[in-house]
């Protein structure tokens, strides 16, 4: 409990913005922290990795599992040299589970859940629950207004 509350009294400090009752376990990365913006409730579970190279954007409630990755950077495939910065966003109560992967630029709709090793390189709709690697509709679940 005290490791939470002190990653959330850093993160305050860090992020470009963060909510109330923020919850980040240990050995979560991120590449700067002040291109994340972090809404209230969000749970950040253990291992997980924030490419905030352009800005990440994590709505309320939203929960990241152990070992999701979210990225914001891409590299050009002719020239790795030539890496493009894309808005990320997570929206609010959506759920990015374990070992998952969002790749840069892509939004991930309120209510929405990544499953388990899913990778998300396409736009996730609004309660859409994807699984797979690309991520692919699997079913469906209710939104809140």
């Amino acid at each position: 409990r005290l490791g939470t509350q002190m990653r959330y009294m850093l993160a305050q400090r860090v992020f470009r913005k963060c909510g109330k009752k923020v919850r980040i376990f240990h050995e979560v990365e991120f590449s700067f922290g002040y291109n994340l913006t972090v809404g209230d409730g969000v749970t950040i579970h253990r291992n997980v990795l924030i490419d905030d190279r352009a800005e990440v954007v994590i709505g309320d409630d939203a929960s990241i599992s152990d070992y999701a990755n979210i990225y914001s950077h891409s590299h050009a495939v002719e020239d790795i040299h030539d890496v493009g910065l894309h808005r990320t966003e997570i929206g609010a109560r959506a759920r990015i589970t374990y070992h998952s992967v969002i790749l840069a630029g892509v939004k991930v709709a309120n209510d929405a859940i990544v499953g388990s090793m899913g990778v998300a390189s396409k736009p996730v709709e609004a309660g859409w629950i994807v699984g797979g690697i690309p991520a692919k509709l699997i079913g469906q679940k209710s939104v809140k207004p």
